[in-house]
């Protein structure tokens, strides 16, 4: 095992930077590995390993020193090192900065006195120990570091958008930055590049040279980045004191700037290059809501604003075009992949997912795992605190654990580029400088009860041993997802009358639509039992439930987690699952949830099925596989892990073998399911994945067709199924979509309470074809101020376009909103029907070569 000051994790731009100034700093006094795991030389990351000539820099020479009191050592470094006629104001290649990035770091490890160790492999694991952290690497010893940093730099291009019939292709090319990823695109072969920005640019001009083909390139607003100037211009400075303290502020001082320098220079770029110095306090100054609209409404723009193309790359994109070589769109991606034909490219220069938590890098997982990072602001990167000390599950910095770069964009929003990369870099050698340091805490906090009476999870109960028995079973069965948790509690209230706990949770299951109970009259049984017997749990509890029933307010219960993170039925309540609706309708934050929780839970067979779901949330298939598997193992019944398999073998093409495995599951361990229909709905999509039309007609008949199915089921299982079968061209319906309907409270499908049976509520009248009522749930669902319910009124405008032969128009309404539906709730494989609705609309508009069928 290697001892040393500092281990940093990671060998591109970020850890590079680091390991410069820290030995430059701390000359002979630090003792430092260095761990990457890239195929080219250290400091090239992802960013500076192409070899193309043709990949230029998108900073002007003169601003990308590694050292900010000698802004032209870049620049020297080209003269003197066979890159030159490259001066301050021009742009190199992005190869030779990766050059540049090596030398410093091999320069660190050779030329001076510190004791620097360059560590070739893939940092697998991060593991405290009594004085520091050991890492564990493939093909090398572990290393022991008093202090680590976590330069992990830009994650692979995000897939959540691509198709799973796109997935796995061998012409579809998920990275494009994977060395030879290119390599077999062939002069005859049609290419679509999906995204318009940097990355899309550097592919483009790379395959110019390679296709005869005209090369499309698509985006939701299929903007392209703007184009540096050929003269370098000085800023335009802002004064610290205009700094805007709204998003609306921020576009009106920012229109004002553009205007104020255009009349000056003639120019707009001096007003946006002078706000760089100040975007970060711009950014962490905006409130939470501003910050999400930014993303949401002006994040792409101020992008190609910002991040610019070097004028020889824009003179090359702007010569393709003109010659036809190059063809730029605004389409969704679906769009764009079904008319582009079977035989095309399709690139990914999408981006990476900016939320960590879906990361397939093993150490990555681990740290989420164990609880030592959390989720960052917006999801985006991992929290830090305002230096980069990583923050653990429960929000606290996390002792000898550091991070920069793209891992603090939540934090900073502007953290990719290398001025500001180097500006990190620089603070943080500064503070670890004097390791190691005797500053050294525990691990993740884990709950824990201190009361004699505990119930299976170690927490207090006041009520006696007969009524405690009961009411764990019907916390086993609500967390199995298995039916007789209401006779449960019933038999424990009968046991004990005054037992709060038991009522408290009567109410809550009521109020989720768990049981059929008075949610309100519940509530006031607990809190006449709590005036004569309570503890702090109790009292928790009741004020979160309160909140829950009376306001429908969600907030008490994830306070009452952060208090009681071991009160596993509200954690299941908190998460949007096969039975309840959750706590939040932002998926990133329900996997915060969950993913905090596991220092506390462990090997629990029910939290690996709740986080086995969160997993194939992520699309990390292979991992919810795998916890799937383990809970099933320890609980075959455990409904949310059987859930997660269901879900992983249809997201991954493996219809023979889950269709098998779920109809073995549902008459087996799951018979006693409370959920049965939506079980037997992942059945019936097996069944159209493999067009087995008849099989799906006889499920239809019988698991999924009233009386066997009722209430919100009917909604969002049977009728839903019924309007896929209609887009996907089934010749019959087995069940009277009027008969799914009578099932129905018809409140639902009037007044959906949520975007999320709005949604359902919309595809069960569109397989009525009532247009009358779908006409009403469109102004219901206008007029509602709750989130996502714009997205039902647009998608009711889509299938009433449908319904009358407007197949143009339901194109243009669901392509519009691509991106936004995830915010309706529920799986992938439930919004799926929408891309199924549009992949019917373009083949019955003219523009899909074949009718969409079963996956």
């Amino acid at each position: 095992m290697s001892d040393v000051d500092v281990a940093v994790v990671g060998g591109g731009a970020a850890g590079a930077l680091v390991l410069a100034h820290l030995t430059r700093l701390a000359a002979a006094r630090v003792r430092v590995a260095l761990i990457d795991c890239g195929p080219g030389e250290v400091g090239s990351g992802t960013a500076y390993r192409t070899p193309d000539p043709a990949h230029l820099l998108n900073v002007r020479a003169g601003a990308m020193s590694a050292w900010p009191d000698r802004p032209d050592h870049f620049a020297r470094w080209l003269s003197a090192n066979g890159w030159g006629g490259v001066g301050g104001e021009d742009f190199a290649q992005r190869a030779a900065y990766g050059a540049y990035l090596a030398s410093l770091a091999y320069d660190a490890a050779g030329g001076g006195q510190a004791d620097v160790r360059l560590i070739r492999g893939r940092a697998n694991g991060l593991h405290r120990s009594p004085d520091g952290w050991t890492i564990t690497i493939d093909g090398a010893a572990p290393v022991h570091a008093s202090e680590v940093v976590l330069a992990i730099g830009i994650e692979p291009p995000a897939q959540a958008w691509v198709p799973r019939r796109l997935r796995g292709r061998p012409r579809f090319v998920a990275d494009p930055w994977r060395p030879g990823a290119l390599d077999g695109v062939g002069p005859g072969d049609p290419v679509l590049i999906v995204g318009t920005g940097l990355t899309a640019v550097d592919v483009a001009v790379s395959l110019s040279a390679r296709t005869r083909r005209p090369i499309t390139a698509t985006s939701r607003n299929g903007l392209l980045p703007f184009a540096h100037t050929r003269e370098a211009r000085a800023s335009m400075p802002l004064d610290g004191g205009e700094l805007p303290a709204s998003v609306k502020e921020l576009r009106r001082l920012v229109h004002r700037r553009v205007r104020e320098s255009i009349a000056a220079t003639g120019d707009w770029r001096p007003a946006i290059d002078g706000l760089r110095p100040h975007t970060q306090a711009i950014w962490s100054g905006l409130p939470e809501a501003d910050r999400r609209e930014f993303l949401r409404r002006d994040l792409r723009r101020w992008e190609n604003a910002r991040h610019r193309m070097a004028p020889t790359v824009a003179d090359a994109i702007a010569g393709l075009r003109a010659e036809g070589r190059l063809l730029i769109a605004a389409e969704h991606p679906s769009v764009a992949i079904a008319v582009a034909g079977p035989d095309s490219w399709i690139i990914n220069t999408t981006g990476p997912d900016p939320d960590l938590a879906g990361s397939t890098n093993p150490l990555i997982q681990q740290l989420f795992a164990e609880g030592y990072v959390t989720t960052g602001p917006l999801g985006m990167g991992w929290a830090t605190t305002d230096d980069g000390q990583l923050r653990d599950a429960y929000g606290e910095a996390v002792p000898g654990l550091w991070t920069l770069g793209s891992t603090r964009r939540g934090q900073l929003l502007e953290t990719t580029a290398v001025p500001e990369i180097r500006a990190q870099a620089l603070d943080l050698a500064e503070r670890l400088r004097d390791t190691p340091s005797p500053r050294r805490g525990p691990g993740p906090r884990r709950g824990s009860g201190h009361l004699v009476r505990r119930d299976q999870y170690g927490l207090p109960i006041l009520t006696t041993a007969r009524a405690g028995e009961h009411f764990d079973d019907a916390v086993r069965r609500v967390l199995r997802v298995q039916r007789g948790a209401e006779e449960a509690l019933d038999a424990a209230i009968a046991e004990d009358p005054s037992f709060a706990l038991a009522h408290i949770v009567r109410a809550l299951l009521a109020a989720e639509g768990v049981i059929v109970a008075d949610a309100r009259g519940a509530l006031a049984e607990a809190e006449r039992a709590a005036g004569t017997r309570t503890d702090a749990r109790t009292g928790s509890l009741l004020r979160a439930v309160t909140g829950r029933v009376r306001a429908n307010d969600p907030a008490g219960l994830l306070r009452h987690i952060d208090e009681f993170p071991r009160d596993a039925l509200v954690v299941n309540a908190c998460v949007p699952t096969i039975a309840f609706g959750g706590a939040t309708q932002v998926p990133q934050h329900a996997w915060a949830i969950v993913e905090r929780l596991a220092p506390v839970y462990g090997e629990d067979w029910w939290y690996l099925g709740l986080l086995a779901f969160v997993r194939q949330e992520q699309h990390r298939w292979a991992l919810s596989a795998d916890l799937a598997e383990r809970a099933l193992a320890a609980d075959p019944s455990g409904g949310h892990a059987a859930h997660a398999r269901s879900h992983v073998y249809y997201e991954t093409g493996e219809h023979r073998a889950g269709l098998e495995w779920l109809d073995g599951w549902i008459r087996g361990p799951g018979r006693t399911a409370f959920q049965s229909a939506h079980y037997s709905w992942h059945a019936a999509l097996h069944e159209i994945a493999l067009e087995r039309w008849a099989d799906v007609s006889a499920r239809l008949r019988g698991q999924l067709s009233p009386p066997s199915v009722s209430g919100v089921r009917a909604l969002v299982d049977s009728a839903s199924l019924l309007w896929r079968c209609h887009v996907l061209g089934a010749s019959a319906q087995p069940v009277a979509i009027d008969e799914v309907l009578g099932a129905v409270a018809q409140e639902l499908l009037h007044e959906p309470p949520t975007a999320f049976i709005g949604l359902h509520a919309a595809l069960a009248l569109a397989a009525a074809g009532d247009l009358d009522r779908l006409d009403a749930l469109r102004r219901y669902a206008a007029g509602r101020t709750e989130p996502a319910f714009d997205l039902v009124a647009v998608l009711v405008r889509a299938l009433i376009a449908y319904l009358t032969g407007d197949y143009a128009l339901t194109v243009e309404l669901i392509s519009r909103r691509t991106g936004e539906w995830v915010r309706l709730g529920g799986s992938d494989a439930q919004r799926e029907i929408i891309d199924d609705t549009l992949l019917s609309a373009l083949h019955r508009a003219g523009r899909y070569t074949s009718a969409p069928t079963g996956r």
